[in-house]
């Protein structure tokens, strides 16, 4: 059943790549294309999870876990930060989450994980990221939640558009999702809440969307009078 829930959340996040992916390439909207990023590492998590779950972490899978639980995370801050903050600003933080990503997937083979705890407790990144890996993943991972979480409602105060709580939201279920499933309040919890988070995210964007190309529409009608 878990197993299932996973693979289930892996085809939930490809849909939604592949989504995000076409109005990226409709519209240009540097947002859209961080999100796709964000989704396919969602994805490769998933995958990654999926296939372990019903056995027991090993190497080569969890070392691509690390990297895409760490950058998926990374990657929609970027998105959320071109939503909240002014595009310079923004420019500069997708720089350093490209650098931070580019240094997590060196490390994470230079200095391979230690493989012992079990499967929850290595899936929270206790115990087996060591060096400069667990101090990447760790402020990519805390960052970036911040960045999404925070950014989110920041940009709700300034606009009062509620598709930015809903980001918020679906940011917060998967993080909790995680927390309770590492407490072994059951193991269940993990894949579902992370299909609730990414359902309520991916509500978050395609609202966004809405109402971006509302504004649009207007300032056109506008300018044409």
């Amino acid at each position: 059943m878990v197993e299932a829930l996973f693979w289930a959340a892996a085809l939930l996040a490809v849909i939604f790549a592949l989504a995000l992916l076409s109005r990226y390439r409709k519209r240009h909207a540097p947002f859209y294309l961080w999100w796709t990023f964000s989704f396919a590492f969602y994805t490769l998590a998933y995958i990654t999870e999926a296939s372990s779950v019903g056995s027991h972490w090993t190497l080569v899978p969890y070392q691509l876990y690390i990297i895409a639980s760490a950058t998926l995370v990374g990657t929609m801050s970027v998105g959320t930060s071109y939503l909240a903050f002014r595009k310079v600003l923004a420019h500069s933080y997708a720089s350093l989450i490209t650098a931070l990503f580019l240094v997590l997937t060196i490390s994470v083979f230079v200095t391979p994980p230690i493989m012992h705890g079990s499967w929850l407790a290595l899936n929270g990144g206790r115990g087996g990221i060591v060096g400069l890996t667990q101090v990447i993943y760790i402020l990519m991972a805390s960052l970036g939640g911040t960045i999404v979480v925070v950014g989110a409602l920041w940009s709700w105060g300034k606009t009062r558009r509620y598709y930015n709580l809903l980001i918020a939201a679906g940011a917060i279920a998967a993080g909790v999702g995680g927390t309770l499933a590492s407490q072994g309040v059951g193991l269940g919890i993990l894949p579902a809440m992370n299909i609730v988070g990414l359902v309520l995210i991916f509500l978050g964007y395609v609202y966004s969307r809405s109402s971006q190309q509302g504004r649009s529409q207007s300032q056109v009608a506008s300018g044409s009078h």
